[in-house]
């Protein structure tokens, strides 16, 4: 037939069937319905209509389809919000790299030099964030990123004058404490872009007695 002919023919020159396919919303319930009489607009109630054609050489259709709306219970709205919230709660704990450790010295009056972290606060949150050297002197950074890093250190005793405390980078002083009376150096805080494997050391030229209590060295990861 002509038809079959015409499909040869489509075939061998790479020719191939146009498909469209349009959708648009009314309230008709009966009846044929022609896309150009049926609203481009949702409102609520409306029914959705698709309409599906094919036109080629050797065939033509075109097929209407309806969706009616459903009702559904605010009990079940409700359930997929909850549904799609910890969805979306899970994927931002998936993707969060956030994490704190903290640490304190207990070294002697008279100490100087980079300050050993004798010992925990928190422990490392994040897993690889950051690793203390043998001789805890040494915070080497694991992920890089953005931190926060600060340090408090007070004594014990209430005198002192004309000493430093020192926030170091790979060596480098990027914060300094100076003037330790009346009890201790108090807080430094900065937000630090670090790269992985680079070194924070905490250091002064002299300070008294200090313990778990009276110190307090920090690095979170943002």
């Amino acid at each position: 037939s002509e038809k079959i002919v015409n499909l040869l023919l489509d075939a061998k020159s790479g020719k191939k069937e146009e498909l469209t396919f349009k959708i648009a919303y009314s309230t008709e319930t009966s009846g044929d319905v022609s896309f150009e009489s049926l609203s481009k607009s949702y409102i609520k109630g409306y029914a959705l209509y698709a309409f599906v054609t094919i036109d080629s050489s050797y065939f033509n259709a075109e097929y209407t389809f309806k969706l009616l709306e459903q009702e559904r219970k605010e009990m079940d709205i409700l359930q997929d919000i909850i549904a799609d919230m910890q969805e979306e709660m899970e994927r931002m704990k998936k993707g969060s790299k956030t994490g704190i450790a903290s640490w304190y010295t207990t070294t002697p009056s008279g100490t100087a030099g980079d300050l050993p972290m004798n010992g925990a606060h928190l422990e490392p949150t994040l897993k690889g964030m950051v690793e203390l050297s043998q001789d805890k002197k040494t915070i080497t950074i694991g992920i890089a990123g953005l931190y926060k890093v600060s340090m408090e250190l007070n004594h014990t005793q209430c005198n002192g004058a004309g000493h430093t405390l020192h926030l170091r980078v790979n060596g480098t002083t990027i914060a300094t404490k100076m003037g330790s009376n009346y009890g201790g150096y108090g807080q430094i805080t900065r937000i630090l872009e670090l790269k992985k494997d680079d070194k924070l050391t905490f250091n002064t030229n002299h300070h008294y007695g200090t313990s778990q209590q009276h110190s307090c060295f920090t690095v979170e990861k943002l």
